[in-house]
Parts: structure tokens; C-alpha cells; sequence
């Protein structure tokens, strides 16, 4: 038996629905279960365990959502003295890497919020400290007594003077240990945490 030229077209075209259909379901489908993934993987907001290390952290608090909205938790370190030694007061330490479509426009930062009724909360650029040396004119000899697979000079901040080191490994422990490295070189007079401040 035959169909005749309309059951045909007829029949195209239920075809077509049916399988436009089911192909859409199981794109939604796919994509549900990809944000579900997404959303439980280490370092993601939803997680509550840090990327790196994969350590447990309580949810974030409002102002670094707030400043932060998207991010991956690199580290986490509870309970520990500030970078700026305030007084000795306890604070909540992430790395966050912020989200961009491009690599230049992420970057790490680490949020302090302190420990107390009012959770004052601290930004700065995880992975920089900023060095003032003794005489700028050494800055050669300075650079070659930096270990390479720790340190790096990248820059100088225009208004103050400061060389910009970048620092390879940032967790809030290796940071404090940088800086206490760097304050013993012999060529250092100071150094300082660079304050980031939200776009938002």
C-alpha cells in the first residue's frame, strides 16, 4: 500500500516534531545535568570544598558573594591571623580565582573576613606583594637572589615605587611565609599586600 502525497508530507512532519522534540528534552537534560556537575565540583561556591587541597569551608559569607558573584575557591584557611596582623584578630581566609571570558581579565584574590559580630570583610591580589628596596638601583642583584620557581619581579607600581613581585604558590600560609621571606632579604625595606577593590 501507497500513501498518497498529503499522508506523506503528513507523515514528515509529525516525524519532525517528534524527533525536534525529543532532541530538545535531551539537550535540556544535558545541560541540567552538566550545571548539576558543575555546581557539586571542588572550588564552585555550591561545593563548600576548596579546589586545590580539597578542604572543607563554611558557605561564604554575604560580602564576598556580594563582590565575588562568580569565582572558584582555590584555598581556604579558617581560624588564622590576618596578613595585616590587626590586632591578632582570627579570620576566614579564600583564594578566590575570579570568572572572565578571558584569561587576562582572571585573577586571584584573597577575601578576609574577620571572625567577630560585624565580619569586617578585606580584599587583596593574592598572588602579588609589593617590595620597596633599599636602593631601586639594585633591583638586578635583588632580582637574581629570588628564588625563580617562587618569585618573580612583574612590575613597579608607578605612584609609590613599589616592584611588584608575584608570588607562585598563594595560599594564606605560603603568603605569610613570603612575606616574611622577603622583609629578611637584606635589600628590602618593606613590603605590603596590594588592596583589590569589587568593580561591582
Amino acid at each position: 500500500m501507497t500513501l498518497r502525497k498529503k499522508e506523506r508530507r503528513l507523515t514528515i512532519a509529525v516525524g519532525l516534531i517528534i524527533g525536534v522534540t525529543a532532541s530538545s528534552f535531551l539537550v535540556k537534560h544535558a545541560l541540567n545535568v552538566k550545571n548539576e556537575q558543575a555546581a557539586l565540583k571542588p572550588g564552585n561556591y555550591n561545593s563548600l570544598h576548596s579546589a586545590i587541597g580539597d578542604v572543607k569551608f563554611p558557605p561564604l559569607p554575604a560580602s564576598v558573594r556580594k563582590a565575588i558573584p562568580h569565582g572558584i575557591v582555590v584555598f581556604f584557611e579558617g581560624n588564622r591571623s590576618s596578613l595585616l596582623n590587626l590586632n591578632q584578630k582570627k579570620v576566614d581566609s579564600w583564594v578566590i580565582e575570579t570568572s572572565g571570558s578571558f584569561r587576562s581579565e582572571r585573577l586571584f584574590v584573597l577575601a578576609e573576613v574577620e571572625k567577630s559580630i560585624n565580619q569586617n570583610t578585606r580584599f587583596f591580589r593574592a598572588s602579588e606583594i609589593y617590595v620597596g628596596l633599599y636602593n631601586n638601583e639594585l633591583l638586578e642583584s635583588f632580582e637574581e637572589s629570588l628564588d625563580k620557581k617562587k618569585f618573580r619581579v612583574i612590575g613597579r607600581n608607578s605612584s609609590t615605587g613599589d616592584h611588584i613581585i608575584q608570588v607562585r604558590n598563594f595560599s594564606p600560609t605560603d603568603l605569610d611565609n613570603a612575606a616574611l621571606f622577603l622583609n629578611s632579604h637584606s635589600m628590602v625595606k618593606s613590603t605590603r599586600f596590594s588592596h583589590w577593590t569589587p568593580t561591582r
